[in-house]
């Protein structure tokens, strides 16, 4: 699971993700109280940096913060949880490194990991309930044992049962569901596709 991640450049371990979360939230906060976002790239690169100060400063070793920086924005990117200045999410193509940061989605911790689970379920298309284990140590790994490893597994059914409209149980696995169209909408036929 965790090279399924790493593969997509989505890979980080829970207490660096953190870390950067908190510096991706107050680089975005400074910018709009000043009123000069910053592009996604430089949010990137900033985040990278402040993390690694943090960490230096509490004691915390690691290494790859740049790389994981990257993991961690791609992810809030393919969430849709950094918004324009227009309120929208910044669409995770080709113009979103360029495109000012003015805020973040209320709720942008739970949905990127959320985001993150939806990922792994749709691409190995073989998750079951009894991969709560290896769900919790490829997206909340810690080095920390004072967290114990229920409470990751914990964090792993809450998060599918909030993804409860997108991801369906058959018998004791998990799929993504298909997106339905909207009312009135034709609906596409067998053999066909949307473009």
């Amino acid at each position: 699971m965790r090279d399924c991640l790493r593969r997509e450049l989505l890979y980080s371990e829970k207490r660096p993700r953190d870390i950067l979360f908190r510096a991706i939230d107050h680089i975005v906060a400074e910018g709009a109280e000043r009123g000069e976002p910053k592009i996604v790239s430089r949010v990137t690169r900033e985040a990278a940096a402040r993390a690694r100060q943090e960490a230096e400063e509490s004691g915390f070793v690691f290494g790859p913060w740049d790389q994981t920086s990257r993991a961690v924005v791609k992810a809030m990117l393919s969430a849709g949880v950094l918004l324009n200045g227009g309120g929208a999410p910044i669409p995770a193509d080709i113009t979103a490194q360029a495109t000012p940061v003015a805020a973040l989605r209320d709720g942008y911790v739970n949905l990127t990991e959320e985001f993150l689970l939806r990922f792994l379920i749709e691409r190995l298309g073989d998750v079951t309930t009894r991969d709560h284990t290896a769900l919790a140590h490829a997206l909340f790994r810690q080095f920390d044992r004072g967290v114990p490893l229920d409470d990751l597994e914990d964090r792993v059914v809450i998060l599918l049962a909030q993804l409860a409209g997108q991801v369906e149980l058959t018998g004791d696995v998990y799929s993504a569901r298909q997106p339905q169209p909207a009312r009135g909408a034709p609906r596409p036929r067998a053999g066909t596709s949307q473009a």
